[in-house]
């Protein structure tokens, strides 16, 4: 496991290429062992402007996926105990470890994970799946990003592949979200589904659960449609395990 850690650096800053903001989602943030192997994130934070120049300060917190408070202890790049919290001059970078990726092995938690600073900042997050040995099988990063209302990915579903998707609402109230899951021709293959989330609650689903009726194969686009701003992230796993990471994309 200590291996991993420069080798994640540079997958991290692979998916860290997002539009700079002031507060970024991560829409799915997981850590320890389901009842077999591992899972774990680990979130870098980067200060692009110039060197020298004024401080980004700022904090991540994790929220369950029921929309309660996540108190956990994140770990840096040398596997020591750090805060939640980061400041950051021009060009400079901090990284936050999953207890569990620090060899602190937890119950099973998922939610997501908010990034808010006083300056601009970059940021991504890369999901590692180990099994009982403590060995990754498998990682996929992916950017943080700000709320929409609308929004797409690509969705495939094979005898070996499956696209899973997770959703956040960090606002108020409630949103009511309608997914539509269209083929190449952008004809709706189901009917679309409805569903609420409340405020601070997060969802993650395969495709296929959230439409079960739909052929056993198909490839096409899952578009996610809300009345209220939501953040959103893709991943495609294999019946292995394996991950890689699909884009999200705005639409009209």
């Amino acid at each position: 496991m200590k291996h991993i850690g420069w080798s994640l650096v540079l997958v991290v800053f692979a998916a860290s290429l997002c539009s700079a903001q002031t507060v970024l989602y991560f829409p799915q943030f997981v850590d320890g062992s389901p009842g077999s192997g591992f899972w774990g994130s680990a979130i870098a934070i980067s200060n692009p402007a110039a060197a020298g120049t004024a401080a980004a300060v700022g904090n991540i917190t994790v929220t369950k996926f029921d929309g309660t408070p996540l108190n956990i202890t994140f770990s840096d790049d040398t596997m020591a105990p750090t805060s939640n919290t980061f400041q950051l001059g021009g060009g400079q970078t901090k990284i936050f470890f999953s207890p569990t990726l620090s060899f602190n092995l937890q119950p099973f938690v998922n939610g997501f994970a908010t990034v808010t600073s006083s300056l601009p900042v970059t940021a991504g997050l890369v999901f590692l799946e180990g099994n009982s040995s403590f060995s990754v099988i498998s990682q996929a990063g992916v950017p943080g990003v700000t709320p929409l209302k609308t929004q797409a990915t690509v969705a495939l579903r094979n005898t070996i592949e499956n696209t899973g998707v997770a959703v956040a609402y960090p606002g108020t109230g409630t949103a009511n979200v309608t997914y539509q899951l269209l083929d190449k021709s952008g004809n709706l293959i189901v009917p679309a589904v409805t569903k609420a989330l409340a405020a601070n609650n997060q969802t993650a689903f395969f495709i296929s659960d959230l439409f079960p009726t739909a052929p056993a194969q198909f490839a096409g686009t899952l578009r996610v449609n809300s009345d209220q701003p939501i953040v959103t992230t893709a991943l495609l796993i294999t019946a292995q395990g394996l991950l890689s990471t699909i884009p999200i994309f705005p639409v009209q």
